[in-house]
This record gives C-alpha cells, sequence and structure tokens, in this order.
C-alpha cells in the first residue's frame, strides 16, 4: 500500500490531501489548465511526471516509486483526452484515477502489462497474459477492456483476441496489432492495425495495414480520420511514427525518419503527435511534431511512456 500526501491543483487553489492506502494518498495529479502530458521519469522510471504542452510546469506526481521493486514502479499512464481520468499500472496491478474527484478506482486487476483508457474515460484496458499451448513459450497476451468506474461483475470484464499492442477507439471498441499480410520475400506474417470483434475475440476488419513493415501502438485522431501508428521494420517495435487513413488504410505520410520511435498519441485538439524516442534504451526522450509534418520538438530530455490530455 502506498501513503504520504500529495497535491491536486484546481485553477489556481493547491489542495493537499493526506490519506493511506490510496494512489490518491501518494501521487500529485494535477488538473491542468491548458492540455499537459504525463509520462515516466525519474531514477528506473518508476515514477510519473507531467509536462504542459508548451514545456512549462514539468512536475513530478509520484514520488514513491521503485526502480529496484517492479510491484513498487509506476508505469504505462493513458489520459482521456479531456484530462480527468488516468488509467495507470502499480507493478502489475491496473489503477483509474478520477483527477477532478481524487477518487481512484482499484486495482481492478493485477495481471496487467499494458494500461489504456477509451478517449471519453468510460473504459479502461489492459494486456494480460493467458497460457496457450500452441504459442511459441505456452502463453499469449490478450487485450482485455473493463469499465473504467470499477463497477459491474468483474468490472464488465471483456478481452479480445492476442496482440502486443492496442488502443481505443473514440466509440470504445479495441484496436490491436496482430498479423496481417504475408510477405514472401521475408517468409514471414506482417503485423497490421485490426478493429477487434467484441463478439468472436477476432479480427473484425484492418484498418491500417503496409506490406513490408509491422504497425503498432494504434492511436485515432480525435476527429476520427487519421490513425497514429508506429511503423517498424518486421519483427521490431520501434520505427518511425506514420499516419494511415482511417477510411482505406493506406499511408498518408510518415511524420519522423527515426528507427527509433514509438508509442504516439495525439494532442487533445488533433494539431500534434507527441512519441518517444528511444524506449528501449536507457535514454528515452519526448517529443512532439505536428501532424502536417516538420522538425520534432523535443519536450522531455528523460522520460517514457507519454500520453496528453487536457
Amino acid at each position: 500500500m502506498l501513503n504520504g500526501g500529495f497535491d491536486r491543483v484546481f485553477g489556481a487553489v493547491l489542495v493537499t490531501v493526506v490519506a493511506a492506502a490510496s494512489f490518491a494518498a501518494s501521487a500529485a495529479m494535477a488538473r491542468p489548465v491548458s492540455s499537459v502530458l504525463v509520462y515516466s521519469c525519474g531514477s528506473g522510471f518508476a515514477n510519473m511526471c507531467q509536462i504542459n504542452a508548451d514545456g512549462s510546469g514539468q512536475k513530478q506526481l509520484t514520488r514513491d516509486g521503485s526502480a529496484t521493486k517492479y510491484a513498487k514502479k509506476y508505469n504505462s499512464p493513458s489520459l482521456s483526452r479531456d484530462g480527468k481520468k488516468l488509467a495507470y499500472l502499480h507493478g502489475y496491478q491496473l489503477h483509474v484515477l478520477n483527477r477532478v474527484t481524487g477518487h481512484q478506482t482499484g486495482f481492478i486487476t493485477n495481471n496487467a502489462f499494458l494500461a489504456r483508457i477509451s478517449p471519453d474515460g468510460t473504459k479502461a484496458g489492459d494486456l494480460e497474459e493467458f497460457p496457450d499451448p500452441s504459442a511459441p513459450h505456452g502463453w499469449v497476451m490478450t487485450a482485455c477492456m473493463f469499465n473504467s468506474n470499477g463497477l459491474g461483475p468483474k468490472a464488465g470484464r471483456d478481452c479480445e483476441g492476442a496482440t502486443g499492442s492496442f488502443g481505443f477507439t473514440n466509440n470504445n471498441r479495441l484496436l490491436a496489432s496482430v498479423s496481417d499480410q504475408f510477405d514472401a520475400t521475408r517468409d514471414r506474417w506482417e503485423k497490421g492495425i485490426c478493429l477487434l470483434d467484441p463478439v468472436t475475440s477476432g479480427c473484425d476488419t484492418f484498418v491500417a495495414f503496409d506490406l513490408g513493415y509491422d504497425l503498432s501502438d494504434p492511436a485515432p485522431s480525435p476527429n476520427g480520420k487519421l490513425l497514429a501508428v508506429t511503423r517498424a521494420a518486421p519483427g521490431q517495435t520501434q520505427g518511425a511514427i506514420a499516419l494511415y487513413d482511417d477510411g482505406t488504410g493506406k499511408l498518408v505520410r510518415t511524420l519522423t525518419s527515426s528507427t527509433l520511435d514509438s508509442g504516439p498519441v495525439w494532442s487533445p485538439d488533433g494539431s500534434r503527435v507527441a512519441f518517444v524516442r528511444g524506449a528501449a534504451t536507457n535514454s528515452p526522450r519526448i517529443y512532439t511534431i505536428s501532424v502536417d509534418g516538420g522538425a520534432a520538438r523535443q519536450l522531455v530530455a528523460s522520460g517514457r511512456a507519454v500520453t496528453w490530455g487536457r
């Protein structure tokens, strides 16, 4: 359990709250005036920080995360588009914090490897491991979603499809990176972005695909017309950040040319995309870039797993 105090900012009023046994008792979840980015920071990237979109107001939100004990590490933050709810992992536990009221839901599940929250904040999701004798290591990762308030049988738990990365559509469907087209030149199936079927748990429709590349980290634009993804060489999880047409599945443009970028997230107004460069290294950095392209701007010199909300 966590202990200590946290600061909550409502406009210009600073309120210090002390309580035990909850995230809200130890972490500062400051509601911003304008849009804000939350990310993993600090030693071992075991805590969470936030920064305003213009680079001001950098602030550490949690201080009791452990770089050596994974069960006490905060990671995988995910903000609703309005910034009112934050899903995150504390070790393998999935939590949701209401940043307006300070109410914490969770843990919702204790078998989570990745946290996501839907744009409207009503659904939270994670990746979970399930036994599968047909899988190479006897286990498979599956995307699951829950009611973000934790209510209902098993919090409305619904697990759909095997994947290593996923995201929510604007209407609370699950998008996942799954094997799509067979690449004869490499003798392998490459990954596209699939809209999962909530009934069969399989692929309903491929939203984006690109022969010769693996696509992952799907993030729909606020207006639903574009899909930001990590466009990587086959077998890789880092590459360039690219935009695809949500209607046709075709590439619109690549925003970056690096082979070390991943985890794109949209600004709430849809004008920019944030991403991490070097997430698998010891010195990851966070950048933002216009959806029209151009030069990327470094926002955070040391940070992972970025998310963006109002």
